[in-house]
């Protein structure tokens, strides 16, 4: 056996004893639960999160944002995260992903996507974008991921399926803690 297959099976090998000991770890999270978190505490009673389960078509003229998920809070302070892996097959393009609370932008992210042989430069197919931002508001308050594109295309863009939407309550924004 030549030394570059024995290193293949052994890196083989080690994946399955890795696989092996997340879904055993999984599993003994206790049954009926839903999450692969090893870490239960990750996220309190004051976090919503929340995470598409199809994909999200973008819209197919230029400058028209979709919302790709949304949520409404209560009042109060709430930091924001987001990300979505968007997709295209057509020309590069700019695309560019904006988190609102209400009609108000808080946080955003953009990545050229779309072949790189053709349109706005370089690109590639499939791209990962993340945003974070914060607020507070006296009243409940849609929170969204919206994303769109610059140029108009004959086929859309779209938002894998996962784009996540995690928001954490605060005690309050812009004071600093002593």
């Amino acid at each position: 056996m030549k030394k570059s297959s024995r290193l293949m099976t052994l890196l083989g090998i080690g994946g399955l004893v890795a696989g092996s000991l997340l879904t055993a770890s999984s599993a003994s999270a206790g049954a009926g639960s839903t999450s692969v978190v090893a870490e239960p505490h990750l996220t309190t009673s004051q976090d919503v999160v929340r995470q598409t389960s199809s994909g999200v078509l973008l819209s197919v003229t230029g400058g028209v944002p979709t919302t790709v998920i949304s949520e409404t809070v209560s009042a109060g302070s709430w930091v924001l995260s987001a990300n979505a892996t968007l997709v295209s097959w057509e020309p590069s393009d700019y695309t560019r992903c904006t988190l609102y609370a209400g009609e108000t932008a808080v946080g955003g992210a953009t990545s050229m996507i779309g072949s790189a042989a053709t349109g706005a430069g370089s690109g590639v197919y499939a791209a990962s974008v993340s945003a974070q931002g914060a607020f507070s508001s006296t009243g409940p308050t849609t929170v969204s991921l919206r994303c769109g594109h610059d140029s108009t295309r004959t086929r859309a863009p779209y938002a894998d399926p996962g784009a996540t939407l995690w928001l954490h309550r605060s005690d309050g924004l812009g004071r600093p803690r002593r």
